[in-house]
C-alpha cells in the first residue's frame, strides 16, 4: 500500500511482509526533506512496522542544515522506532554516502534493532524477512 509518492520519494508498506519502503528518487527543497523524513517516522510508529528498507542510492547530498537536522533529530527518532530489522541501501553520490555514514556512525548510543547494507533491493527485502 502506497502512503507517500512524490517525485523524490515513495513510502509504501507491504502488509503481508511487514516491510515499510522508503525509496527516494531525487533532490528536494529542505521543507520537503525534513517533512518526508518526519512522515516516515510517523507511519512506522502508526504501523508498528518490524521492518524497514531505507533505498537512498539516488539520494542527492545534503546541505549542512538537513545533514545535522538529520544526524541530531531524525537519528534520535529512528533509533526508537519498533523496528526488529532495517535494511539500507546507501547512495551512489559519494558525498551523498559519506554524510549517511556520519548520520549514525556519530550517533551516542547503536540503534537497539538489527541493520545491515545491501546493493540492491532484492536482497535487503530477503533478509528482512528472512527467519531471524
Amino acid at each position: 500500500m502506497v502512503y507517500f509518492q512524490t517525485d523524490y520519494l515513495l513510502v509504501e508498506y507491504h502488509v503481508a511482509s511487514h516491510v515499510l519502503l522508503s525509496q527516494w528518487y531525487g533532490k528536494c527543497s529542505s521543507l520537503q526533506y525534513r517533512q518526508a523524513l518526519i512522515k516516515l517516522i510517523r507511519l512506522a510508529r502508526e504501523l508498528e512496522a518490524p521492518y524497514a528498507i531505507t533505498d537512498s542510492r539516488l539520494l542527492s547530498p545534503l546541505d549542512p542544515d538537513d545533514l545535522a537536522w538529520t544526524r541530531d533529530i531524525f537519528a534520535q527518532a529512528f533509533g526508537q522506532l519498533p523496528f526488529k530489522r532495517s535494511a539500507s541501501l546507501k547512495p551512489f553520490d559519494p558525498t551523498a554516502s559519506r554524510q549517511f555514514q556520519q548520520v549514525f556512525a556519530n550517533s551516542s548510543s547503536p540503534l537497539p534493532f538489527e541493520t545491515r547494507e545491501f546493493e540492491d533491493l532484492t536482497s535487503a527485502y530477503e533478509w528482512l524477512i528472512s527467519e531471524e
